[in-house]
Parts: C-alpha cells; sequence; structure tokens
C-alpha cells in the first residue's frame, strides 16, 4: 500500500517502483492526494490500483495544506480496510506519520521513501516552523522499519530505521522503455528545430524556469523545450505563445519525458544552492540525461555538480543568468564537444546509476520486510 500526497499524473519515481514490484508479482496499491480534484478518483494505470482522494488543496499554499492534509489522512485511514496489504510504503515525510499510524494499526512493516529532505525542501514557504517538521521527520524516519532514499548524500542525513542506513534507490528509469525511438522522428513531433534546450520537470520557483525561458533569442538559432506542471505553468505558458525561442507541451508521462530527453542536445537540471535539500538531493532529469547519453547543464554548489565534473558528462555554472546564457550558447557553437560529454555521461551511468543496481536495491529492502509465502 503505496502513500502520495500528489495526485499521481504520474509520479516518476513512484511509477518506476511500482514497475519493478509489479514485475516481481507484488500488487501494488497506490491512495494518493488529488489536490486538483480533476484525475480519476479509482483507475489502473501500468498496474497499479490508484485510488485518489481529496480535499481540493491549491498548491505552494503551506498553511492551507497543512490544514487540509489531516483530511486526506483520515480518508486514507478509511481507504486502508479495503486493501490487502502487507507492506506500507510512504513517499516522502507527508505520509510518513499516516503510513506509521497505518502500520501499527495493521501489523505491517513500515517503508519510508524520501525523496526530498522535506523539511528543507518547504523552508521558505513554512518559515521557522521547518525546524519543527525536521525533528519530527528525524524521529518518524527512526522508528520506521526501513527506509530507501535517493542519493548518498540524503542516506547521510537520514536517521537509521530499525534495519540501519537508508538504502540508496536512484529514481532510475529504465532506459529500455524507449528502445528503438528516432530522434528525428520524436523532433518532428513537437517541432523542434536548431539546437534544443529541454527542462523537463517541475515548474516551480527555485528551478530556474523562469530564467531559462527569457535567456535567449531567435537569432541564438534554438529551441527552448519546457514540459511540466507546478505554480509557474501559466507564466511559462504565456511566454510560448509570444515567442520564438521557447515551447511549452504542458505535463508529458515520464516514459515520453525520457524520449524528449533523447531528442535534446542540452538538459537543463539547474537548481538554487542556496537550498540544502537541493545540495544533497540527486535530480531525476540528470540521471535520465546520462541514461540516454546527453549532456546536462547544472548548478555549482550542488554535490550533484561535483560527480558531473568528475564524469565530465556536462556543465556546471553558477547560479547566474548571465554565466548560464554563455555556457549554453559556447555549447550550441562546440557541438561535437557537447556530444561527447553526453556519451561520458553514458559511462557514468552505466556505472553508478544503472537500472540493476536501483532495482535491486528497491528489491532487497522489499524481501527483507515481507515474509517467505
Amino acid at each position: 500500500m503505496m502513500l502520495l500526497s500528489n495526485p499521481y499524473r504520474p509520479d516518476p519515481r513512484v511509477l518506476i517502483e511500482a514497475r519493478a514490484l509489479i514485475l516481481e508479482g507484488i500488487d501494488v496499491n497506490l491512495v494518493a492526494w488529488d489536490r486538483e480534484q480533476t484525475w480519476p478518483k479509482r483507475a489502473t494505470e501500468d498496474g497499479i490500483q490508484v485510488l485518489r482522494l481529496g480535499p481540493k488543496c491549491p498548491p505552494r499554499e503551506a498553511a492551507k495544506i497543512l490544514l487540509r492534509l489531516p483530511r486526506f489522512w483520515l480518508g486514507a485511514l478509511k481507504a486502508r480496510k479495503r486493501i490487502n496489504f502487507d507492506v506500507v510504503h510512504s513517499h516522502d515525510f507527508d505520509t510518513l506519520p499516516l503510513g506509521r499510524l497505518i502500520s501499527r494499526l495493521s501489523g505491517k512493516p513500515l517503508l519510508y521513501d524520501a525523496h526530498e529532505l522535506y523539511a528543507k525542501m518547504v523552508q521558505n514557504e513554512v518559515g521557522p516552523i521547518w525546524r519543527l517538521i525536521w525533528w519530527l521527520e528525524k524521529i518518524c524516519a527512526s522508528q520506521t522499519d526501513s527506509t530507501i532514499t535517493v542519493s548518498d548524500e540524503l542516506a547521510a542525513e537520514l536517521p537509521t530505521s530499525r534495519s540501519g542506513k537508508a538504502t540508496v534507490v536512484s529514481t532510475t528509469q529504465d532506459p529500455s522503455v524507449i528502445g528503438g525511438s528516432d530522434v528525428g522522428e520524436i523532433r518532428r513531433k513537437y517541432g523542434l528545430d536548431g539546437f534544443v534546450v529541454s527542462y523537463l520537470g517541475s515548474l516551480e520557483p527555485g528551478r530556474f524556469v523562469e530564467e531559462t525561458i527569457s535567456a535567449f533569442v531567435p537569432e541564438d538559432g534554438l529551441t527552448v523545450l519546457v514540459a511540466g506542471s507546478g505554480t509557474l505553468a501559466g507564466k511559462v505558458e504565456e511566454t510560448a505563445r509570444s515567442s520564438k525561442v521557447v515551447k511549452y507541451i504542458g505535463v508529458v508521462p515520464p516514459d515520453e519525458a525520457l524520449r524528449l530527453t533523447l531528442a535534446s542536445d542540452l538538459v537543463v537540471a539547474m537548481m538554487d544552492p542556496g537550498n540544502l535539500n537541493n545540495v544533497v538531493g540527486t535530480p531525476g532529469k540528470i540521471i535520465n540525461a546520462m541514461a540516454v547519453g546527453r549532456p546536462l547543464i547544472t548548478t555549482r554548489g550542488l554535490n550533484i555538480a561535483t560527480k558531473v565534473e568528475d564524469a565530465g558528462c556536462g556543465l556546471v555554472v553558477p547560479w547566474s543568468k548571465a554565466d548560464f546564457r554563455g555556457a549554453v550558447i559556447k555549447a550550441r557553437a562546440n557541438r561535437a564537444s557537447t556530444a561527447e560529454m553526453g556519451i561520458k555521461g553514458k559511462a557514468y551511468y552505466d556505472q553508478h546509476f544503472s537500472w540493476n543496481r536501483s532495482r535491486e536495491g528497491l528489491l532487497k529492502a522489499y524481501r527483507a520486510l515481507i515474509p517467505p509465502s
């Protein structure tokens, strides 16, 4: 029984984990919080039994989220009675107290899946209360039966669970799902011309979205492709309507995002280094770029940026629109060098982030929790 505090559009990490579990013969029931109240309440998606519950809640409004989150928890508590499960799988801290309660009531083990350092992710929205959230997260995480997370750096920050240190399960898609994809066909489908710079992900502050869509002019000879959802989606859409550079295609499924990554010349993975959660995290779009052999551009000061530099698989620049623009223009002018970065990224992915490695880490955590039948 997975618990998730977004509508599951789908959530890439949830999808790749669920696919791996289903292939092992494990049924996955997902209870998700549909804050938008626009998605099907019940559906079977990629073999996952999805149940979406309310209440409706606007994004990034901390006070309303804190007030309405318990209503989602209450709905999930009731829903659990109709679900047959052996493991409770809580995605991120905002479902962890709920998962802990369900675990206690059912006598089933609890796995905590820390996508982020949650308290530090919401620090700017909640102010000083983030310290209380971090204290609660550490207490709750220490009382889980097992913890998985996205990187070694996050694993070092999280407390040990009853089974020990968190297991790293990278947000790594299986590249085989786009086997046989034709780059030219993908570009024609979306009308992508010239040097394609892509941003595929959450359209929220702190992700360099506004800077990316305003950094270039038609004379630069490139296309800025944007896909995703978030509070900045309206601004991106408005910019795209009047721009000859920016193309916004809305929300795309994870597999399609991987195809679009393949069709890109440079992948944007800029994150605000002033947020500790960004510093220690490993964005899925960086791993996706490596997986399909495409170079990326990211921010100096992030832990992952050091790995990018060591691997030689991308550009690392300050959190600055001018530096970002200059680096991209230079990359466009030297495509051979940029393509070589992509080749190095694929080699680094195969050694450090491969799908088989991530899959085995997830299954190992589950095998330790599920008794032999």
